[in-house]
Order: C-alpha cells, then sequence, then structure tokens
C-alpha cells in the first residue's frame, strides 16, 4: 500500500481540483464557492488517515465549526477532497477511472439536490456520500451497486435457484441524475455481474419506491420506470399515505396535498392525479431477479 492511501497530505493544487470537477460533471459555481475553503479544510485533514473514521458525521460537522463556515458548504468542500484522495484507494484495489469517476459523481448529485431542495450551494446526505469515498458502493454504468445479505425472513425459488434471509446478494441504488434507459441499465448489471465475480445466475435485488406495484396503475406504457420494474419479481410491498419519498418527484414541501403539487413533468402529473384518486396512498417495493451475466432470467 501506499503512503497515499494512508494519509491525507496532497496539498491543493487548483488544477487538479478543476479537473476532478470537471470530470464530475460539477458545475463551475459550486466549486467556485467551495474552493476558497478547502485550504482550511485540508489543513485539517491533513495526515489523518483515509477511512471511515476520517469521515464520520461527527467529526464532518466539526470541520464547519472549526473553520467558522457554513456546513453545507463545508461538507461540499470536504467532499471534493476526500474524493480526489479517494482515486489513489480505487487505483490500489484495481478498480479503474471507469468506475473512480462515476462513483465520485455522487458528489454533484447531492450537491445539485442541496441547491434544489434547500436554495444554496452545498452537500447533504454526507453519510450516503461517504460510502463512495472506500467503494462500499460503486456506480457501473447507470446504476449503484454493493453486495448485501438478502431480507430476513424471505425465501425467493426460481428456476431452480433459492435465496433466502442472510444470503449475500447484489443490491442497487438509482441515482438520479438521468432517464432509466433500460440498455444501460442492462449494461449495469452485466457490469455488477463481472465487478462482484459472479458466476452462472447472480440474484440481484433492489428496494425503492420506483418497486412500488401500485405504480403499474398511473405509469404510462411507454414508462421507463415501468421497464425497470419489469426486470423483477416484487416479493414485498410497503404501501403509505404520502409517503417521504415523494420528495423525489415533486421536492422536499410542507405539505403533498394532490391540489398543490407541481405538475410541470408527465411523472408529476400522472402522480398527483393518482394520489388525487388513491387517498394519497403510494409505497415500495423490494424485487430480486436472476441475472447469467448477458440477461435477466425470465
Amino acid at each position: 500500500m501506499t503512503e497515499t492511501k494512508n494519509r491525507l497530505t496532497d496539498p491543493v493544487n487548483g488544477d487538479e481540483i478543476g479537473g476532478f470537477a470537471e470530470k464530475i460533471g460539477l458545475p463551475a459555481e459550486y466549486l467556485a464557492a467551495a474552493a476558497p475553503l478547502m485550504p482550511r479544510v485540508a489543513a485539517l485533514l491533513d495526515g489523518e488517515p483515509f477511512g471511515r473514521d476520517l469521515w464520520t458525521c461527527d467529526a464532518a460537522l466539526s470541520w464547519s465549526e472549526k473553520i467558522g463556515e457554513e456546513a453545507d458548504l463545508t461538507m461540499l468542500a470536504a467532499g471534493i477532497l476526500i474524493g480526489m484522495r479517494a482515486h489513489a484507494f480505487y487505483r490500489e484495489r484495481g478498480i479503474g477511472d471507469d468506475i473512480y469517476y462515476p462513483s465520485m459523481r455522487e458528489l454533484t448529485v447531492w450537491s445539485k439536490t442541496c441547491e434544489r431542495e434547500f436554495g444554496h450551494i452545498g452537500l447533504r446526505e454526507w453519510g450516503w456520500v461517504t460510502s463512495f469515498f472506500d467503494a462500499s458502493i460503486v456506480r457501473l454504468v447507470r446504476l449503484e451497486f454493493h453486495e448485501v445479505s438478502f431480507r430476513e425472513g424471505l425465501v425467493w425459488e426460481k428456476d431452480g435457484v433459492t435465496v433466502k434471509g442472510g444470503d449475500r446478494v447484489i443490491n442497487m441504488h438509482i441515482p438520479e441524475d438521468g432517464p432509466l434507459d433500460p440498455d444501460a441499465v442492462r449494461d449495469s448489471f452485466r457490469r455488477a455481474y463481472r465487478y462482484f465475480g459472479r458466476t452462472g445466475r447472480a440474484v440481484f435485488v433492489c428496494d425503492s419506491w420506483l418497486l412500488w406495484p401500485g405504480n403499474y396503475d398511473f405509469l404510462g406504457p411507454d414508462s421507463r420506470i415501468r421497464a425497470f420494474m419489469d426486470n423483477f419479481d416484487i416479493i414485498r410491498r410497503a404501501d403509505g399515505k404520502y409517503i417521504k419519498d415523494l420528495w423525489r418527484v415533486f421536492g422536499h414541501r410542507d405539505s403533498y396535498d394532490p391540489a398543490s403539487l407541481p405538475r410541470d413533468t408527465e411523472l408529476q402529473r400522472r402522480l398527483a392525479d393518482f394520489l388525487a384518486k388513491n387517498d394519497g396512498v403510494t409505497g415500495g417495493g423490494y424485487g430480486v431477479f436472476l441475472f447469467d451475466g448477458e440477461n435477466v432470467v425470465k
């Protein structure tokens, strides 16, 4: 292992930071806002071991207090610096730039969410974003993946394969930075199959509002969300009234009363109409499928 992996000692280099920001699609105005904080944040990180003890939520909050700056903007500055240092960590594990840079895009996804939802430049969801620094979760093409245990209390069988609670499976997340193009989704499955060293038929799972079976009742037949759902056997559902994940479609709001919801996109219009007809009830689903390395096993 190299010293770069173990210690954060790199100086703040404007050219390197600009190149990193460009490769992860970080808007120039975000970098300009965070850049003045970086020398002070870098001084706090200097010489600290690279690892999960460095970027705990408590430690992260202390950085903003120590430099006397707003927490969300401090998190963005720190995220950029630590994300850059993660490059060596990825390389030492044989993880190429085709995975590293897309994985670091999570900084961009959540900084854009911060501005859109809270009206200022910065970064929230710190605990989630840090999972990409040490490749606990990686982005492969369109989707993000990591290994988890199959949901306790569930058993699923298909085509001679049985999976039960505690078995290791490949879990996925769906970043909100683009459409769910079916070809890109399938390519993501293929990449994950190889990345996690699977052979034969691998079990993939997902737990998301995108897999709520009721979505079929209001999504159009050409919906890419429906196409994504069609990959799965949805084996558990959870229904709820005005669930928290509605913010992903309508933004954070004090009320999700259908009469007050924005209707700027087809998804917003369809979902708002459905909420009005369904007493505000939507939900989530836990889905599973087999993948043979090229295609979902139907």
